[in-house]
């Protein structure tokens, strides 16, 4: 694989300069000039599938810059742990986490912008860099983007459906105990929910066209978005969607054969072909006589810290190193995602039908909000989707009382 060496080259030896001026505080320099330019760590949290890959990683780093990594791996609490050490001016240089962080991220003032050359960006997908932007600024380089399409079991359905209809014939023709499984919950769950909302032209939140949201505009109770939820009342009169589907039997239904199709992620391909079953990841088709599904993208990234020590090297390894194919690539098989870099998702995806699946089903997906007004969004959106498939309550009362709650949230925050 190619590295960007030159232009790591001639950044470290300006940051080890103005590591080494900075340093100098004794007037003479004279026994300053023979010590080390930089004897400081550049320190990076991550979580446990990515911390051993990183680790493998930052040695060449060290090696080239002559600076020392170290990669601390926080299980499940990561964000959390950042944020607490954030407030005491403490923690990491380097945070990897999602995209959707960045909007809390940054109002709370604990990461700080990132500086990407025109070539750079063009280099990565476009989206993966939109979903790092708040307001203008790009808050982190991205490395894989994921999101969720049709798995269906290619022994019962052969054939990809075209519209939503299609599909929900072809599950009942397969004469499976389910239509379908798409992990819902007593609770609702508005990730998984989004596509279809979304096909009826639902929206959250007003997009300008720039990727800036508005959070004083709401889209639940829009038009599309109470077609979406009268959708949902349907399906779940018709016994397609079930709150009884959640994250403990989505995917071993499908495993097991008591359903032919399944909306998931890639996170479910394990279980799938561990089972030995034979399948095809493909988009999740839109409804007859309406828009696209448009599932959620989700971009995992790197972050520097507003308070890092040693904030040069940081920006250093963000804007050089994680833009390498090699490291990219490495992170991909680790994760399973695919690159967010252009060059290396090419060769990622080549022989590989399962990312070239859900590559496509991402084709209309937009990024996960990243702005904090999304925080209210998720228990009102998911119970009102629970509430029309239980039946109780219309999908227009589900999606108006969804979308106040969201709006005083959102006014009380």
């Amino acid at each position: 694989m190619r590295r960007r060496t030159l232009g790591i080259t001639a950044v470290s030896a300006a940051a080890l300069g103005a590591a080494a001026a900075c340093g100098d505080d004794s007037g003479s320099g004279s026994e300053d000039a023979t010590a080390p330019a930089f004897s400081g760590e550049l320190v990076i949290w991550a979580d446990e599938t990515r911390t051993p890959v990183l680790k493998e990683f930052v040695a060449d780093f060290e090696a080239q810059v002559g600076v020392k990594v170290t990669v601390e791996e926080h299980v499940e609490t990561l964000r959390e742990d950042f944020l607490a050490a954030a407030e005491q001016g403490q923690g990491p240089d380097v945070l990897v986490g999602a995209h959707d962080w960045s909007g809390q991220l940054a109002a709370d003032g604990v990461i700080a912008p990132v500086t990407l050359s025109d070539a750079q960006k063009a280099s990565l997908n476009e989206t993966a860099v939109k979903a790092f932007t708040v307001d203008g600024n790009v808050y982190g380089v991205a490395y894989a983007m994921e999101n969720i399409g049709l798995i269906r079991n290619t022994d019962l359905v052969p054939d990809a459906p075209a519209t939503f209809e299609e599909l929900v014939e072809a599950g009942k023709a397969a004469g499976t105990q389910e239509v379908l499984t798409v992990e819902t919950g007593v609770d609702g769950n508005a990730y998984n929910a989004y596509p279809l909302f979304s096909s009826f032209g639902g929206y959250l939140f007003k997009d300008d066209g720039t990727g800036t949201l508005d959070p004083t505009d709401v889209g639940v109770d829009s038009e599309g978005g109470i077609a979406a939820f009268e959708k949902f009342a349907e399906l779940g009169k018709d016994g397609v969607l079930k709150t009884t589907i959640d994250a403990t039997n989505t995917i071993p239904f499908f495993v097991e054969g008591k359903t032919a199709i399944m909306i998931s992620g890639p996170w479910a391909l394990t279980d799938v072909q561990t089972a030995g079953l034979n399948y095809e990841v493909t988009a999740i088709p839109g409804f007859e006589g309406q828009g696209p599904c448009s599932p959620f993208l989700g971009v995992q990234g790197f972050y520097v810290s507003a308070t890092a020590a040693n904030a040069v090297f940081a920006q250093e390894f963000v804007t050089n190193y994680v833009l390498t194919e090699d490291l990219q690539l490495k992170l991909a098989e680790a994760g399973g995602r695919l690159p967010a870099l252009t060059a290396a998702a090419e060769t990622y995806a080549a022989d590989n039908a399962d990312v070239q699946g859900f590559a496509l089903a991402g084709e209309n997906g937009v990024p996960m909000p990243n702005i904090p007004a999304m925080n209210a969004v998720w228990e009102p959106f998911g119970r009102a989707q629970a509430d029309a498939i239980d039946q109780a309550a219309t999908g227009e009362e589900a999606a108006k009382t969804a979308a106040q709650a969201i709006r005083d949230a959102v006014a009380s925050s």
